[in-house]
């Protein structure tokens, strides 16, 4: 699963869950900090994530394992090592994405579906096709690799990253789906 603002979960597939997260978290960021309508609007959002997560992990039965990205420092300390503008990191904050993670995991959980994690380095910036990293090949939400010329949604290549990320790295190269397919989130 890539996890972003635009599209919540994308997978692998190319299905993409949580389309309207954005305007949740345009309408949290709109209220004044502490109020009332913060809060609703706080509880919307996690309603809505928790929707999201339900949804991905009850596709259906063949779901055998999850694979996200291992997202960490995002919040406070990416002001300090200057990775993402101030507007970023309040939309990453008020989305909660560690929330987001927990609930998937906990929906896996319970489901008996493997959760497993990934490194997120250049997973939205390398071609899904040929392997070639370059920042031009993402453009807003285009992805258009400068190499083989592969065009794509950004997320769902991203997604299609992590799934062989997992399935080359040290976990995923001796697993086996014990009954079906494997989905990318």
């Amino acid at each position: 699963i890539d996890t972003g603002i635009n599209a919540l979960a994308s997978l692998s597939t190319g299905q993409q869950f949580g389309t309207d997260i954005k305007d949740k978290i345009e309408r949290v960021k709109r209220c004044k900090h502490g109020s009332n309508g913060q809060l609703r609007a706080k509880r919307s959002l996690r309603q809505r994530i928790d929707e999201v997560a339900k949804g991905i992990v009850a596709l259906g039965g063949d779901l055998d394992v999850v694979v996200v990205e291992q997202l960490k420092n995002l919040g406070k300390n990416g002001k300090l090592r200057r990775r993402l503008s101030k507007n970023i990191r309040r939309s990453i904050g008020t989305w909660n994405w560690k929330y987001w993670l927990g609930r998937l995991e906990q929906q896996c959980e319970r489901n008996r579906v493997s959760f497993r994690t990934v490194s997120p380095c250049y997973t939205s910036q390398t071609c899904s096709r040929c392997g070639h990293v370059d920042r031009g090949n993402r453009d807003g939400e285009m992805f258009k690799c400068q190499k083989c010329g592969h065009a794509d949604n950004a997320d769902i290549n991203a997604s299609q990253n992590i799934l062989g990320r997992f399935l080359t790295g040290p976990y995923g190269a001796g697993y086996k789906p014990m009954v079906g397919k494997i989905y990318q989130l």
